[in-house]
């Protein structure tokens, strides 16, 4: 029961802290703090208490291959959006993120999911790189309930994968942890109330995050039957956090 309570506290303070912070921040920030590896984290955290830190483990190669998809079906959306609106887009995107998924779920290798996610956020961050800002921009303000569905959404996730780790098995749980709970609301509303370049932003910041996302199960995949569940989860997030902030600084000087 300890760990019901934890899931039921930790999940919406963060999602309520991360949705507060892209709130006062902007879309820049906001993206950044999206595309760290809260739900995943959490997920994994879970799996690894409660089925023990071998399932954990081998959950790492479907959770790599959600990633990849998850990155490529956002730059799908931000260049299937330069044509159409954000309705069709969004379906479209859909359908893209099912198809992938589908795929990296029967490859689920490990090498080929690290190759597809770094070319994936490296496509991103280059195309996103020199938007220009148009001169009627104006900032995104996100309806109220958005943030308590948030919280709802990922609460909601994380209880149905952990519930059902055994019956999912170790791939489709980790393939379901990196499902952007935070970012994709925040992508598509940002777009429909701010336009393509507020869009651009998410996503770019996103991607960035992505790279520490990447870092954090690779960390927990070397670390987490030696050091055990909450040292390696501990030492995954502070290197995925590190990593998102100081590839963020250095794209920012160029």
């Amino acid at each position: 029961m300890t760990a019901l309570y934890l899931k039921f506290l930790i999940t919406p303070t963060l999602m309520l802290a991360i949705s507060l912070a892209s709130k006062r921040w902007g879309t820049k920030i906001g993206g950044l703090l999206s595309g760290l590896p809260v739900t995943s984290a959490l997920v994994m955290l879970f799996l690894s208490l409660e089925q023990g830190p071998g399932f954990a483990l081998q959950a790492v190669p479907g959770a790599l291959a959600g990633l990849a998809t998850v990155q490529a079906t956002y730059l799908f959306y931000f260049l299937a959006t330069r044509r159409v609106s954000a309705f069709p887009g969004c379906i479209a995107a859909l359908l893209v993120y099912a198809a992938s998924a589908a795929l990296m779920s029967h490859l689920h290798a490990v090498a080929l999911s690290v190759v597809v996610t770094l070319v994936m956020l490296s496509l991103i961050i280059v195309v996103t790189a020199r938007q220009v800002v148009p001169a009627n921009a104006k900032v995104v303000q996100l309806p109220r309930w958005v943030i308590p569905m948030r919280m709802l959404t990922a609460t909601l996730l994380l209880l149905a994968i952990t519930a059902s780790a055994q019956w999912l098995g170790p791939v489709a749980s980790g393939l379901l942890a990196p499902i952007p709970v935070i970012a994709w609301p925040l992508a598509v509303f940002a777009h429909v109330q701010g336009g393509h370049h507020e869009l651009g932003a998410i996503v770019r910041g996103n991607a960035i995050g992505g790279v520490g996302v990447l870092g954090f199960y690779l960390a927990v995949n070397g670390l987490i039957v030696q050091w055990g569940t909450l040292a390696s989860i501990a030492v995954a997030v502070v290197l995925a956090v590190v990593a998102t902030f100081v590839l963020a600084k250095l794209l920012d000087r160029r």
